[in-house]
């Protein structure tokens, strides 16, 4: 019997086709999808991340009085997953590593169907979250006008006030294993802080298997979905501008609290895949997908 050996090279390419025709197929089978374009995507069948697509972020600390260290090599593939894998591990000022990827300055679109099929890790102080974050955040102007609403001087802001906006697609606290949140965060025009959110609870452990989370962002609303199921939908605040995809496993903070003796490690979130489609138009225009990075979140 003759044996043809394919060189690695030729395999690699030819599982990342098989995953984009999979892709393609998925979205030919489900009909509410019909007029989606799949535009960007990743099924992590190679067996690095891919650069070009991901930043992975290096940072002592963050927010919210987390414990995490973000480092590169907490983040890998692995048999198809983009893992982002969370240690007790002493490193500098912290006892936590964790990772975080972001399409910071990679590709930043301004509307679209965002989906992103995970496994989430579980336990006390585990807060993984899939996020979408503005490229280009004006923090000079959103000082200069937040001083502005504060000294009652509100109707001297110009009309246009890139105030600051972000959509939590998914967060999940550890310890609630059958509870997904979305929320909006943005602010009116007159500078009030506001959120539109969701606590979904089933009886599903969203840390034993893998779920689809998705999120529509149209022109005039948003729609947040959990395994193809409608769960949200907001008309307020909706945002007009390019934003990011960020995911991440925060370990510890006001919200999810800290660990205990009941979180075992290491923890692991795995991505299946992320598929980024938008309609072939919006207002008659081809749809904005890229701008230039800032990275000042």
């Amino acid at each position: 019997m003759l044996s043809v050996q394919m060189p690695k090279s030729a395999l690699a390419h030819l599982a990342a086709a098989l995953a984009l025709l999979s892709a393609t197929a998925a979205l030919a089978k489900d009909p509410s999808l019909d007029s989606w374009k799949l535009v960007w995507h990743d099924e992590f069948t190679a067996k690095k991340l891919d650069s070009t697509k991901w930043n992975v972020l290096l940072r002592e600390q963050s927010k919210h009085d987390e414990l995490q260290y973000y480092l590169p090599d907490e983040v890998y593939t692995e048999d198809g997953c983009l893992r982002l894998r969370s240690r007790i591990r002493n490193y500098g000022s912290q006892q936590y590593t964790s990772g975080r990827v972001s399409t910071d300055g990679r590709f930043a679109p301004t509307y679209g169907r965002f989906e992103i099929r995970a496994k989430l890790p579980g336990g006390k102080g585990m807060w993984p979250a899939h996020w979408l974050y503005p490229q280009n955040r004006n923090w000079e102007m959103e000082y200069i006008m937040a001083e502005a609403v504060t000294n009652g001087k509100e109707r001297m802001i110009p009309e246009y006030r890139p105030w600051y906006s972000e959509i939590d697609i998914m967060e999940f606290l550890g310890h609630e294993r059958s509870t997904v949140y979305g929320t909006l965060h943005y602010h009116t025009f007159d500078g009030l802080k506001k959120s539109s959110s969701v606590t979904w609870k089933t009886t599903n452990d969203y840390s034993a298997d893998f779920h689809l989370y998705a999120l529509e962002w149209e022109p005039d609303a948003l729609r947040w979905y959990l395994d193809n199921d409608l769960i949200h939908t907001t008309t307020n605040g909706v945002p007009h501008t390019p934003h990011y995809l960020i995911l991440n496993t925060a370990i510890g903070g006001r919200w999810p609290g800290n660990p205990d003796s009941t979180t075992t490690f290491p923890q692991y979130h795995d991505i299946d895949y992320v598929r980024i489609y938008q309609r072939p138009t919006y207002f008659g225009q081809p749809a904005e997908t890229r701008s230039p990075s800032s990275r000042r979140d």
